[in-house]
């Protein structure tokens, strides 16, 4: 099933990012960027778009390890943003980039429906989650740092609370980005969600009510949210004209107004 879901996902990037004009090539950026970071990384990509006349911008939100399929097949974007540094790090062994920024950083909660009969709180959290009969939705860690770090916030509970993983594990709803889950959420179709604080903020923005529920701190994780440049792109040598927008794209998102729109949306700035 996995590698059923790798060759979708591949062939998805391809036809996407090959289906771009190469004649766009010095005025158009290709960005691929963890789904929790679309509404801030759009803001962004606007004021930039207004101070570079006729630059244009690309994106495609997904989990982060998604886009890994794409660039390690031989679709790489222009400038690479991901809710965690494992991927970067092996873009840098890999020689893919030459270097990456941490730009945010965000954290794990639990998440449900406004109106929900299952009462879970911050006190009965732990018991909830190990709830056969209480519906579980997590991001998968095959595809999703999120996913990633839910399962290590997992592995915290049973160290206190022994046989507590497989409890909580084997009954939980993988899916393949935290973005799915807020769908759920939304539509009540899912008792608890655990996803990025800053997505609940985000859905606070748009007024839309939902009960959060903050994990303790010894179980959870913060996440660090960086970019990279990549060094090739499927439609031209990156020279030094290229790299310069790029990097000027990489500077305004780690700016005071780059910063402060991502604190806007629930992210803590670097």
């Amino acid at each position: 099933m996995k590698k059923y879901y790798l060759l979708i996902i591949f062939l998805i990037l391809s036809a996407t990012f090959f289906n771009i004009h190469r004649a766009n090539a010095h005025t158009l950026i290709r960005i691929f960027a963890s789904d929790a970071v679309s509404k801030p990384l759009r803001e962004i990509g606007n004021i930039f778009m207004k101070e570079h006349k006729g630059v244009k911008i690309n994106y495609e939100f997904s989990a982060s390890g998604v886009f890994m399929v794409g660039i390690l097949g031989g679709v790489p974007p222009d400038i690479y943003i991901s809710s965690n540094e494992k991927y970067q790090s092996n873009l840098m062994e890999r020689a893919d980039i030459n270097s990456y920024k941490v730009f945010a950083h965000d954290n794990l909660v639990a998440a449900a429906p406004f109106k929900n009969s299952t009462n879970v709180n911050e006190s009965n959290l732990i018991g909830k989650l190990m709830n056969k009969n209480i519906s579980l939705s997590i991001a998968s860690p095959n595809f999703s740092p999120a996913g990633h770090y839910t399962i290590n916030m997992f592995k915290a509970i049973n160290e206190k609370t022994p046989g507590a993983f497989n409890k909580i594990f084997n009954h939980a709803r993988q899916l393949l980005n935290p973005s799915l889950i807020l769908h759920l959420l939304k539509k009540g179709k899912t008792d608890i969600g655990i996803i990025y604080a800053s997505q609940v903020s985000g859905l606070k923005r748009e007024g839309i009510g939902i009960n959060i529920i903050p994990i303790p701190s010894q179980y959870n994780t913060k996440a660090n949210f960086t970019v990279s440049i990549m060094n090739k792109s499927p439609f031209h040598f990156v020279g030094p004209r290229r790299k310069k927008l790029d990097k000027e794209f990489e500077n305004l998102l780690l700016s005071k107004t780059g910063q402060k729109i991502l604190k806007q949306w629930g992210f803590s700035p670097v």
